[in-house]
Order: structure tokens, then sequence, then C-alpha cells
């Protein structure tokens, strides 16, 4: 049961503690607080379908004082949040406003880090964090949900799911490989999209974001009806 799974993986995302011993106090893991959600990946909370048919890894949820501010859950009206629930429309799945969980909609969010940054929101991702991260998180994660639709979200999301999918002959920078799409060995159907935060859209419009999400729609559409 993937229910089953995630609760392993979530043992072992409160358990990790390779970044940290590399990096002390320039990362975190929030199993330090004793309001620690019993979850994979904090984003989940608002979207965690344990057989979704679309799974998105994004950057990471924040800081760590973003982290204790909100007691594990992100904040209401989070902008990425907000513009990513437009986005995911665009694709054809209409699902609840962040950061309240969403049981029916069959998407899953995490992230290419799933520890906390130190410093403030705007502190650089350490490209060995998300290596280390993708190898012994997201590795396990995407062989235990299998949707068949995975979305890669900004630069070190799509450093992840490249890296984990075997997607050697796609560009390595996320501004060549935005609004493109490939089938990895596994069958998955995989998308790189820019990031969709105030920063990422100063990098990839909104208009053109709108059109990268579209374009995800008909594989949605023939995946419902494979299952039906």
């Amino acid at each position: 049961m993937s229910t089953e799974g995630l609760a392993i993986l979530a043992a072992a995302r409160k358990e990790c503690t390779v970044c940290i011993r590399r990096d002390p106090g320039q990362i975190f893991n929030g199993s330090q607080e004793p309001f620690d959600p019993d979850v994979v990946s904090y984003w989940s909370q608002w979207l965690g379908h344990p057989k979704p048919k679309l799974l998105v890894v994004g950057q990471d949820f924040g800081d760590i004082g973003y982290f204790i501010r909100h007691k594990g859950c992100d904040a209401p009206k989070n902008d990425t949040n907000v513009n990513l629930r437009a986005l995911l429309s665009e694709a054809g799945l209409v699902v609840g406003a962040a950061p309240h969980y969403d049981p029916g909609s069959r998407v899953f969010l995490t992230n290419s880090i799933l520890c906390l940054k130190g410093g403030a929101m705007s502190t650089p991702i350490k490209e060995r964090w998300v290596k280390s991260c993708a190898q012994r998180h997201l590795s396990p994660l995407l062989e235990l949900l299998r949707a068949p639709i995975v979305v890669a979200m900004g630069r070190h999301g799509w450093s992840a799911v490249r890296q984990v999918l075997e997607l050697s002959l796609a560009p390595e920078r996320i501004a060549e490989a935005a609004g493109k799409h490939w089938t990895a060995t596994s069958g998955q159907e995989v998308f790189a999209v820019g990031h969709c935060s105030g920063l990422g859209l100063a990098n990839r419009s909104w208009s053109t974001q709108v059109t990268d999400w579209k374009a995800i729609r008909p594989y949605l559409e023939r995946s419902n009806m494979e299952e039906s």
C-alpha cells in the first residue's frame, strides 16, 4: 500500500542527517521540532494523494524560521501555492486552496530537498543537497507512487528529476529544458517548467508558464482514459 510506504519514507526523512553532518548550521531537519508532521514532504500536506496522476518536484519548503513560524505548515496565501493552483487548473486539475489538505485531487507535491535551509528564504540551495536528497528520498518516492506524469519545477526540481529518471540526454539547465517534455525509461512522462514564485516568474513569464502547463493537459486526459 502507498500509505504504508509513505510512512516508511516519512520516517527516513525524519532520520536523515547526511547534509546536516556535511554542512552544520546551514541546513536543518524539521524533526528537531515537536510539531514536525509525519509526512515525506511538507508540501504534501496540501496535495499529497497516495495514488497521484501527477507529481510535482519543486525546490524547497523554505527556511527553518518559516517552518517554525507556521508550525510546519505553509503560510496562507503563499504566492507560489496560489500560482501553482492556477497552473494546475490550466493542466486540467482543479484543486482546493492551500494550505488545507485536498484529499480528492490526485496530485503529490514534493521538493528537491526535504530539509530546511538556515538563514533566509532566499538562501541558495547547494547542489550537493539536491543530489543527496534525490538519491535517498526522491528516487524511492517516485518508485513507490509511480505517477504517470512528473513535473520538474525550477532549477533544482529539474536537477533532481533529471538525475533520478536518468534523463542524461536532456539539457542540464532549466532555462533550456523548460517547456519541453520527455518520456523516461520508466514510462513516465516528464515535463520541465519554470518555478512559479515571484523570482521564477521574472525568469519565465506567466503567459509562457500557462502555455507550458496547458501542454500537460492532453497527457493527463490520456492517462484518465487508460485508467477508466
